[in-house]
C-alpha cells in the first residue's frame, strides 16, 4: 500500500511491480525486450526452472515469494565474519578501522550482488547503475547485520569531516544524515 508516484517510486519495488502489473503490464515485458535487441539469449529465461509460480500468478502465494528469498540467500557469499574482527572491540575503534569498516560493508555489497542470479548477466552500465540506486540501503543492512556499534556513527561522521571539510551548514545536514543513519540501523537490529 505504498505511494507510488514520481518522487516515491523506488521507495518500494514491491508496490511498484504489483501496480504495474495491475494495471496490464506483463512481467516478461522487458525480458522480451532485451531479447528482441539480442543482449540475452532467448534460452535463458530467469524464472526458467528457478521458480515455480503458484497457480500461473507470480505476485500469488509463498511459493514464489519463499524460492526468491532462497535465491537472495544463496547469493550470500560467506558469513557475517567477513566484516573482520574490528567488531569483536568496538571500545577501541579509531577513524582508521571505521573507514576500514565502511570499506568492508560497501565492498559486500557489491559482492552479495554479484552473486544474485542474472546480476551479472546484465550490462555492466546497468549493474553500476543499480548498485549507485541503491548502495545506501545496502549499506544500512550490512551495517545492522554486522552488528555495527551506534556509537561508531559519529567517528563516521568525524571520518567523513577530516577527509573533506565543509561549510557550517553542510556539517549541520551531513550529521543529520548520520543521525538518520543511526535511526535506521538502530531499527534493523
Amino acid at each position: 500500500n505504498c505511494p507510488i508516484d514520481q518522487h516515491h517510486r523506488n521507495q518500494c519495488q514491491y508496490c511498484r511491480l504489483k501496480k504495474c502489473l495491475k494495471s496490464g503490464m506483463r512481467r516478461e515485458g522487458r525480458w522480451e525486450a532485451a531479447v528482441q535487441r539480442g543482449r540475452i539469449p532467448p534460452t535463458q529465461h530467469p524464472f526458467h526452472g528457478q521458480m515455480a509460480f503458484h497457480n500461473g500468478d507470480p505476485l500469488n502465494g509463498h511459493t514464489y515469494l519463499s524460492s526468491f528469498i532462497s535465491m537472495l540467500m544463496r547469493a550470500e557469499p560467506y558469513p557475517t565474519s567477513r566484516y573482520g574482527h574490528c567488531m569483536q572491540q568496538p571500545n577501541i575503534m579509531g577513524i582508521e578501522n571505521i573507514c576500514e569498516l565502511a570499506a568492508r560493508l560497501l565492498f559486500s555489497a557489491v559482492e552479495w550482488a554479484r552473486n544474485i542470479p542474472f546480476f551479472p548477466e546484465l550490462q555492466v552500465t546497468d549493474q553500476v547503475a543499480l548498485l549507485r540506486l541503491g548502495w545506501s540501503e545496502l549499506f544500512v543492512l550490512n551495517a545492522a547485520q554486522c552488528s555495527m556499534p551506534l556509537h561508531v556513527a559519529p567517528l563516521l561522521a568525524a571520518a567523513g569531516l577530516h577527509a573533506s571539510p565543509m561549510a557550517a551548514e553542510r556539517v549541520v545536514a551531513f550529521m543529520d544524515h548520520i543521525r538518520i543513519f543511526q535511526e535506521q540501523v538502530e531499527k534493523l537490529k
